[in-house]
């Protein structure tokens, strides 16, 4: 169906005010909903999430008929299922306006972002039923202790996205930890602000450093002249202070090269990084292969002591 079926996520703003979603009957059978899924690897989008109109079969139960619908991937070119493969819908029950989707631990992969956009999606998709006012997840029957917000609601949903609107969601950064043997990952808040990309705004917030014990990975004195993506890759063009600011220890910098990278590739769409440095293609420093693009390597949090 292309992206005419397909309605953009304005604001949580709106959502609140009832702007985005009208609701329908419980009953499901034969009505038409929006199914919203990640668009945040459409570059043309001006949302992370975006709503793809599906109509139900007859017969169908209007909660298990989404979830399914979630879970599969979607019609519209530029969306994505938030969602892992193999996740499963366990077990439901609506009380009291509170819809209880208890899911299969698949769920626990998530994080970051990719937590968030799938939470967005959940939510917005079942508080269009008449009788759901916000969405309670569990996986196999526990909360997810570093989820900010239990109960989801469209008042409380963490993503703007209209082209006039800050988007604020949820996002892993890597740094160091002390140290300087192994990686370690800081959740964040962060807020992408109308003139940012989002790898602009989550590499930004990167920079700022860690809000906890964990070290920075920016050598003192460098700027980040440009980021953007390409193609699944996003290049970054650094200043001549950053490799001349690396540790001299070759794991040391390969980990501080790999925060950066490792923090990029949460992103949805990205792939890989291409380091520049003041406009021309990044040199190989030591055994360091800075003049290709470099993949994520998650292992690096689990090495040293």
């Amino acid at each position: 169906m292309g992206k005419r079926g397909a309605v953009l996520l304005l604001c949580a703003a709106l959502l609140a005010a009832g702007g985005c979603a009208s609701r329908e009957s419980s009953g499901g059978t034969g009505q038409t909903y929006l199914v919203y899924y990640s668009a945040l690897s459409n570059q043309q989008s001006e949302s992370a999430v975006a709503g793809e109109r599906r109509t139900l079969s007859g017969g169908q139960e209007a909660v298990t008929a989404l979830m399914d619908l979630l879970l599969s991937q979607p019609q519209s070119a530029g969306l994505t299922s938030p969602f892992p493969s193999g996740l499963q819908l366990l077990e439901w029950q609506l009380e009291e306006g509170r819809l209880h989707l208890d899911l299969s631990d698949h769920y626990y992969s998530l994080s970051g972002v990719d937590l968030t956009l799938a939470d967005a999606c959940l939510a917005l998709t079942f508080c269009q039923l008449e009788d759901v006012d916000s969405v309670y997840v569990t996986v196999e029957g526990h909360e997810l202790p570093y989820r900010t917000t239990q109960q989801l609601s469209m008042e409380n949903i963490l993503l703007a996205g209209g082209a006039d609107e800050p988007m604020s969601l949820g996002v892993d950064l890597w740094y160091l930890k002390p140290g300087g043997r192994a990686l370690s990952v800081e959740r964040r808040q962060i807020v992408k602000t109308v003139d940012q990309t989002l790898v602009q705004a989550v590499l930004a917030a990167w920079a700022d450093g860690p809000e906890g014990e964990l070290l920075s990975c920016l050598p003192e004195g460098s700027q980040i002249r440009s980021v953007e993506l390409q193609d699944g890759v996003c290049v970054v063009d650094l200043s001549q202070e950053y490799i001349d600011g690396l540790p001299r220890s070759e794991q040391t910098a390969a980990l501080t090269v790999y925060a950066m990278v490792n923090t990029l590739c949460e992103l949805d769409g990205v792939e890989a990084v291409q380091l520049y440095i003041d406009g021309e293609p990044a040199p190989a420093v030591g055994g360091l292969p800075l003049d290709r693009a470099l993949i994520p390597d998650t292992s690096l949090s689990e090495t040293g002591s």
